[in-house]
């Protein structure tokens, strides 16, 4: 005797997986990664997709060199930047691992409810 499919529990999964997903989507979309040099000349901001969107230099920068100024402008985009890509990352490859584990766990359930594969021979004898 097969025990009767828990559909409920998997319209649930279904829905938590799906939930998970959106708030990944709406995160991708609207994420901004702020970061500052460490002598908060500079202050970048960069989206999900890794593009500086942003760039504010403190005021009084004529006192300091040319070089400080270009340093600190790197500094603080190259750390937006690797922030916002290390970000999306992580929510691209949850994404991913959310999927596969769903995907596992249906198959584990349907294989469940329909019992045991049987092989079944296709050559003559």
């Amino acid at each position: 005797m097969s025990t009767a499919p828990d559909v409920d529990a998997f319209l649930d999964r279904l829905r938590g997986i799906a939930s998970e997903w959106a708030a990944a989507h709406d995160e991708l979309e609207t994420m901004q990664v702020v970061a500052s040099s460490a002598d908060e000349l500079a202050t970048a901001t960069a989206d999900s997709g890794g593009t500086v969107t942003d760039l504010v230099l403190a005021p009084g920068l004529r006192w300091h060199g040319s070089e400080v100024v270009a340093t600190s402008i790197l500094e603080a985009t190259s750390d937006a930047v690797e922030r916002a890509n290390a970000r999306r990352a992580e929510l691209v490859s949850g994404s991913v691992a959310l999927a596969v584990s769903g995907r596992k766990r249906s198959a584990a359930a349907l294989a469940g409810e329909r019992g045991p594969a049987v092989a079944t021979g296709h050559g003559t004898s």
